[in-house]
C-alpha cells in the first residue's frame, strides 16, 4: 500500500514556536518521504536514517525524539530502543515506534522496550498531530523537572556538605576520655541523623572538682543540634562560675542553682514546645563524692561490687516547662571500683513490663569484665541495634572510680 492511500486526510501545514529536532528511522524510501513530510510540517527539524547502524550514528546528534518504525531492513526497532535506554545520557529522549500491524502484543512489547508510545502507521493526521505535540510537552515537562532535580540535588549537595561541617565541629566539641587522679570518665555519642540534639560537658574546675552535664532537647536534627551545643557550653560557664564561690556548699548545690536559674530564664522565654532534660553535677576527686541535679534526665544507674547494678531513682521537671519547678541536689560517696553511668533515653527501651526500660539494658551491662572500655563498646552495640525512624539520639557519660576492688 502506497503512503497516500493510508491516508484519507491530506497533509496540513502547521508549526511550532520553536522546532524540535526528531530522528526518523524508517528503511522503505515512500514512508521515509512520508512521515518526513508530516513531521515537518509540524514544525520539527527531521533527521532521517534508513537503517539501525546509520540510526546508531545520527542519535549523537541530540534528537528529543526518535520515531522508528517496528520493522527496519537491519533489525527490529524494540531492540533498537532497548539499546538506546541503556545510555544514561538519553534517559529523557521521547521514543515512539512506528507500527504497520499495531497489533496489542507489539504495543505492550514496545512500552516494556522502554518506548514512550507506539503508533499505527495509517493513523490520521490529526491523531498524528496530537500525539506529537504530546511528545513535545512530556519532553519540556520532564526536562524542567530534570532541571529542577538537578538544582534540588546541587542544592542538597551543599546542605549535605554543610551538615558534615557541623557534625564535624559538634564531633571536636564533645567531652574526650579523661583520666583524672583515681577516676577514669568515658563518653558515648551516637546521634540519630548527621547531627544531634544530645549534647556532653565536661569541665575540670579545679585540682579537686570536674563539672559535668547532659543535655537532651526535644527533637533531634540541625536546630537541636544548634540549641544543644549553645545550652550545655551555658550550663558548664554556669557551674564553673558557681564552684568559684568560697563556699563549702558550693559542690553540693551546683548542680540545683544552675537547672534552676536555666529552667526559670528558658520558661521566660515563652517559646512554645520547647524544654530540655539535663542532668548536672560535680564530682570531687579529693572527698570521692559526686553530687548531682537532675531534671527529666533518665535516672543514673550505679555499679559496686557488692550490689552490682542499681537504678538511682529520681525525679524533676524537664528544663523549660514549668517556672515553679523545684529541683533538688543528691550526693553520692563513691566506693572504690564503684560506676556511675548516665545517659539518654536514646539508650532505653520501654516496654509494658520495663516501663523505665532499664531491664534488658543492664542485663548487657552486667556481664564481665566490668572496664570502663567494656561497658561502653556494650553501650555502643545497644546503640547500632536502634534502626529505623523511631531511632533516637544516643548519648552516655560514665565515671569509674578506679580502686582495689574493681572487678578485672
Amino acid at each position: 500500500m502506497q503512503a497516500s492511500e493510508q491516508r484519507a486526510e491530506p497533509v496540513e501545514s502547521a508549526t511550532t514556536p520553536s522546532p524540535e529536532r526528531i530522528l526518523l528511522v524508517e528503511s522503505e524510501p515512500d514512508q521515509a518521504i512520508y512521515w518526513s513530510a508530516v513531521l515537518s510540517s509540524l514544525g520539527f527539524e527531521v533527521l532521517t536514517a534508513a537503517t539501525l547502524r546509520e540510526a546508531s550514528t545520527m542519535i549523537n546528534a541530540g534528537p528529543r525524539i526518535v520515531a522508528c518504525s517496528s520493522v527496519v531492513s537491519d533489525g527490529r526497532g524494540i531492540e533498537f530502543f532497548l539499546r538506546l535506554r541503556q545510555r544514561k545520557e538519553l534517559t529523557l529522549t521521547y521514543l515512539i515506534l512506528l507500527t504497520s500491524s499495531f497489533g496489542q502484543d507489539e504495543v505492550i512489547e514496545s512500552l516494556h522496550g522502554g518506548a514512550n508510545d507506539c503508533m499505527d502507521k495509517g493513523a490520521s493526521y490529526g491523531e498524528v498531530r496530537a500525539r506529537f505535540e504530546l511528545a513535545t510537552r512530556v519532553l519540556s515537562l520532564n526536562e524542567a523537572l530534570y532541571k529542577k532535580s538537578s538544582e534540588l540535588s546541587e542544592a542538597m549537595a551543599v546542605i549535605q556538605t554543610e551538615l558534615q561541617s557541623a557534625a564535624r565541629l559538634q564531633t571536636a566539641i564533645l567531652p574526650k576520655a579523661l583520666d583524672y587522679r583515681g577516676v577514669e570518665i568515658r563518653t558515648l555519642y551516637r546521634p540519630s541523623e548527621t547531627l544531634g540534639g544530645d549534647m556532653l560537658g565536661l569541665n575540670v574546675v579545679d585540682e579537686d572538682r570536674i563539672a559535668f552535664g547532659l543535655i537532651d532537647i526535644a527533637g533531634h536534627g540541625t536546630a537541636s543540634a544548634l540549641i544543644s551545643c549553645s545550652l550545655i557550653r551555658e550550663m558548664m560557664d554556669r557551674m564553673a562560675l558557681v564552684l568559684q564561690s568560697p563556699t563549702s556548699e558550693a559542690s553540693e548545690c551546683c548542680g540545683q542553682l544552675v537547672i534552676t536559674e536555666m529552667n526559670r530564664r528558658y520558661c521566660g522565654l515563652d517559646i512554645p514546645g520547647f524544654y530540655f532534660t539535663a542532668l548536672a553535677g560535680v564530682l570531687d576527686t579529693r572527698l570521692r563524692t559526686v553530687c548531682y541535679c537532675q531534671a527529666g534526665h533518665p535516672s543514673l544507674l550505679s555499679f559496686d561490687a557488692t550490689r552490682g547494678w542499681l537504678v538511682l531513682e529520681e525525679t524533676g521537671f524537664p528544663v523549660g516547662l514549668f517556672e515553679e519547678a523545684q529541683y533538688f541536689n543528691r550526693r553520692i560517696e563513691l566506693l572504690p571500683g564503684q560506676i556511675l553511668l548516665a545517659l539518654s533515653d536514646g539508650l532505653l527501651r520501654p516496654s509494658t513490663t520495663d516501663p523505665g526500660g532499664t531491664i534488658e539494658l543492664l542485663r548487657v551491662l552486667g556481664r564481665p569484665p566490668m572496664t570502663s572500655e567494656a561497658i561502653v563498646e556494650r553501650l555502643n552495640g545497644v546503640a547500632v541495634q536502634a534502626q529505623g525512624p523511631e531511632r533516637d539520639d544516643q548519648s552516655a557519660m560514665l565515671i569509674n572510680l578506679i580502686g582495689s576492688e574493681m572487678i578485672q
